[in-house]
């Protein structure tokens, strides 16, 4: 009699209070971050499962990195995802064929009222998704809530999931942010598979629900988009202070550059470079980035000796996040130092 393998949300709360903690144990790691890591992966599985949204969102980002491409040993807790332009209405070239700069503002700002509304709509259908295989939330409320980042002007979906983990760090919450952003050039993609920490721990039919296939942002592209974030921080001016939770973007690169499918994908790919940074000089406009200097070269990698204290200061914050221990802040000063180099001697 043939059997079916379980989902590990479905499992009782004792049962994956258990499991987790016996992960959690085994690889060193706090169960709060392998619990929320878990859900991460099961909600990119309902995301990418549903055939609405099949042709129109991709995976990207720093939690793709970790989960899908192996490359940065850090819990990543938010899901960053691209809308295709397609969904939204819209054609590929419709805003790099703008005849001035007014005109793509107006386009992009089209394309955000878009976004907005497509999130709006999505909110009431992924409930529904989710109620069909969790049930109703807790407390009589939703298990999502929406919101407009007050940084980014980005439309993001909160999933508070059913936890069963103590709070141990004031630094994660018990929550995924999905956010989701329509200004980013989606190519190269692959299909890819994304990982949860406890398909690593567990047998590979213990349940059905620890893996996700999904579409994501090739890792070469998103090498280059990690490059000019650092190189456009680079350039910010002195009296504005360095963002919070900025320090990840220092290491994720040099996580990038330390792993050699990466980094040779990367250097593979060094037209993307170019591509990328005239993407953000249209779309990420900044009177002080220098998007227009992020070439071979001239490439900025390492931030000025001034950020230092406060770079290093966010970094010793993330050390909950790391699966393993991460470098000493002037080791990887160094490595950013060494990967600038060799970036600017091709």
């Amino acid at each position: 009699m043939a059997t079916t393998t379980p989902s590990f949300a479905l499992q009782s709360a004792q049962e994956r209070r258990v499991i987790l903690t016996e992960a959690a144990a085994r690889l060193r790691l706090a169960p709060l971050i392998v619990e929320k890591d878990f859900w991460v992966g099961w909600l990119l599985g309902r995301l990418f499962a549903m055939p609405a949204l099949t042709g129109q969102i991709q995976f990207k980002g720093g939690t793709s990195l970790s989960m899908v491409f192996g490359a940065v040993q850090r819990f990543s807790e938010d899901i960053d995802l691209a809308i295709l332009p397609a969904a939204l209405g819209f054609e590929e070239g419709y805003f790099n064929d703008a005849p001035s700069a007014s005109q793509r503002r107006k386009r992009m700002d089209a394309l955000a009222q878009a976004s907005e509304a497509y999130v709006q709509r999505l909110q009431p259908v992924l409930e529904t998704e989710i109620v069909s295989v969790l049930g109703a939330s807790p407390g009589g409320a939703n298990w999502l809530s929406y919101e407009i980042d007050s940084n980014a002007g980005t439309p993001n979906l909160w999933f508070t999931y059913p936890s069963v983990t103590p709070q141990t760090s004031a630094y994660i919450a018990k929550r995924v942010k999905l956010e989701f952003g329509s200004l980013t050039n989606q190519q190269p993609s692959v299909q890819a598979v994304a990982r949860t920490m406890l398909s690593g721990v567990l047998p590979a039919a213990a349940f059905t629900d620890l893996v996700a296939p999904v579409v994501a942002l090739d890792v070469a592209r998103t090498f280059w988009e990690k490059a000019t974030i650092l190189h456009a921080e680079y350039h910010r001016p002195e009296h504005l202070p360095v963002r919070d939770r900025f320090a990840r973007h220092y290491s994720d690169f040099c996580a990038l550059w330390q792993q050699d499918q990466a980094r040779t994908a990367g250097l593979a790919r060094l037209d993307l470079l170019a591509d990328v940074a005239l993407h953000k000089s249209r779309y990420f406009a900044s009177a002080w980035a220098s998007y227009d200097s992020a070439v071979p070269g001239k490439l900025k990698l390492v931030p000025p000796e001034y950020r230092w204290a406060a770079i290093s200061e966010d970094y010793a914050t993330m050390r909950p996040m790391f699966m393993t221990e991460p470098p000493p802040f002037a080791e990887l000063m160094r490595r950013l130092a060494e990967a600038e180099a060799a970036l600017n001697a091709q």
